[in-house]
């Protein structure tokens, strides 16, 4: 059976009072085959866990789940925990966008160990502001797709452990930028694209590199730049790298 939650405005959960400057909302979702929208919009933000904490994450529990998250304005905050098992067909589909404000996001999918879930779909967007998120990845057959644009810090933080992956990030448009990605994959491509302001990428590949393994692709166009890349063992390293100005400083190590 499907379950539809569809979650709208200033809203909380277990609590016995709503305050328009306290859109807070606190989940804990058991259930395969969900499907949830949840928009904040404007003022304070929060999504976590029942405990109101950083280190109380959402609850998001059950296989083929379909997560539409939006936060647009004012102090967000998110911390969600998505455990799948699904070792066929779609995983979850997870789509982030934050729009402005204060941002922080943490977002974990099977990243504590307890499942493995396969075929997973990421989409996460950041516009402006002091955008910062850290997401942990445990699965195969992923695909992923990442942006921030809008200006101010920026910043992405990966640590993916899956085969099979498929990533775009695509970093626009000023602001702090800076993506640091560690990627213990076997059969991965990443795609990387940066167009202005500070820049910065550390890129880490591991693992099985051998028949279509280490793959990386980057295309930065000015700023400050920096470029670290390690691709590591078992042969097939793949580094294509365009960089057109502005400081720049390069470290590339494929290593069998």
């Amino acid at each position: 059976m499907k379950k539809l939650v569809r979650m709208f405005g200033a809203l909380l959960l277990v609590s016995s009072a709503v305050f328009a400057a306290d859109n807070s909302i606190y989940i804990n979702q058991i259930g395969s085959t969900s499907e949830i929208d949840i928009k904040q919009d404007g003022s304070a933000n929060k999504l976590y866990g029942v405990g109101d904490s950083a280190g109380t994450a959402a609850i998001f529990s059950g296989s083929s789940q379909d997560i539409d998250i939006r936060q647009i304005g004012s102090n967000n905050l998110l911390g969600i925990d998505v455990q799948s098992d699904v070792d066929q067909g779609l995983g979850i589909e997870l789509t982030y966008i934050i729009t402005g404000s204060n941002s922080v996001a943490s977002i974990d999918i099977n990243g504590d160990g307890g499942s493995v879930a396969a075929n997973n779909k990421i989409d996460i967007q950041q516009t402006g502001d002091y955008s910062d998120l850290i997401f942990d990845l445990l699965g195969s057959g992923n695909d992923l797709t990442a942006s921030t644009t809008g200006g101010t810090l920026n910043d992405l933080t990966f640590d993916i452990d899956a085969d099979d992956l498929n990533t775009v990030i695509a970093v626009s448009g000023g602001g702090g930028n800076k993506t640091t990605m560690t990627l213990g994959t076997d059969s991965s491509t990443v795609n990387y694209t940066a167009s202005g302001a500070s820049n910065e990428l550390t890129l880490t590949q591991s693992g099985t590199g051998g028949v279509s393994g280490h793959n990386f692709d980057l295309d930065i166009t000015g700023s400050s730049n920096e470029l670290t890349v390690t691709q590591s063992g078992n042969a097939m390293y793949d580094t294509d790298v365009n960089i057109t100005g502005s400081t720049n400083t390069w470290t590339i190590i494929q290593e069998q």
